[in-house]
């Protein structure tokens, strides 16, 4: 009578802790987007590629090791340096990457 209640508590506990992972529900989508001829989406997470490309086309902001867009994007280089690499973007679970050469 012990071994199924203390199955049962074991098995209400993993479901508990299970699915408030939000890393294994999230959308991830490769893009190959070119916002201009220098700079293309690579991939966004939990948003569409165009989506990603529209934030892009709207910055009138330059293109530094750490800045922000105007939608409330976050961006910070990842590898490379400033004249050309990959950066990524995030915005609470939103989240994009693209590659830029100057």
């Amino acid at each position: 009578m012990r071994r199924p209640l203390v199955l049962l508590v074991i098995g209400a506990l993993t479901a508990l802790v299970l699915p408030g992972s939000s890393a294994g529900s999230a959308i991830v989508r490769d893009c190959n987007h070119a916002v201009d001829f220098n700079l293309k989406i690579t991939s966004a997470r939990n948003m569409r590629c165009r989506a990603a490309e529209r934030v892009m086309r709207r910055n009138d902001k330059p293109i530094a090791t750490n800045f922000a867009v105007p939608n409330g994007f976050r961006c910070r280089l990842k590898e490379g340096g400033p004249l050309g690499g990959t950066w990524r973007c995030t915005r609470g679970e939103k989240a994009f990457r693209f590659d830029f050469a100057d």
